[in-house]
């Protein structure tokens, strides 16, 4: 007999388990479909320290009577400045198109990193990765340069003795 209670209570879990799955497995024909696609392109940016970056992006939504509004997830608190042209604007035939300028202010350090664009539209938000290198201002091989020259005037100065004059008459005896 407890085999049998077993059992059912198991066929029963199962029966259970079964029903609610398939409840949210299929989606109700009357459900509104809330899409939206974000892309930015290029989806990575090299910038020297002072220097700067666009990046388009491209909003296509079926919500074609709303606005969407950009942001951004993932950048360093500090050494960045982000420019959204426009911030929010309002779906045209689907589609908005704008443009974020990145700037590394002196303060930003050589890094590499991947930060994420976000597109809200109606409460629906789409994100894109973008993958941001901060590179030294300078040229690395100017500080080698010098290092360089430094070693070669030392070389010169250690190997290459200045020539003695030779004195052509005697000196005079006042």
């Amino acid at each position: 007999m407890r085999s049998e209670v077993r059992l059912a209570a198991l066929i029963a879990c199962l029966a259970c388990l079964m029903s609610y799955s398939c409840a949210f497995a299929t989606k109700p024909v009357d459900a509104p479909t809330e899409q939206i696609a974000l892309s930015v392109s290029p989806s990575s940016a090299v910038i020297k320290v002072g220097g700067n970056a666009t990046i388009s992006l491209t909003v296509s939504s079926i919500l074609t009577s709303q606005s969407v509004c950009f942001n951004e997830q993932g950048f360093p608190s500090s050494g960045f400045v982000l420019i959204f042209d426009p911030q929010c604007a309002a779906l045209q035939d689907g589609i908005v198109k704008s443009q974020l300028t990145v700037e590394a202010t002196p303060a930003a350090a050589p890094q590499n990193f991947t930060a994420y664009i976000l597109a809200t539209v109606a409460n629906v938000t789409a994100s894109a990765p973008l993958t941001i290198t901060v590179i030294p201002a300078i040229s690395p091989w100017i500080p080698w340069t010098g290092i360089v020259i430094f070693f070669l005037v030392i070389g010169a100065a250690l190997f290459i003795k200045p020539r003695k004059s030779k004195s052509k008459g005697k000196m005079k005896e006042s």
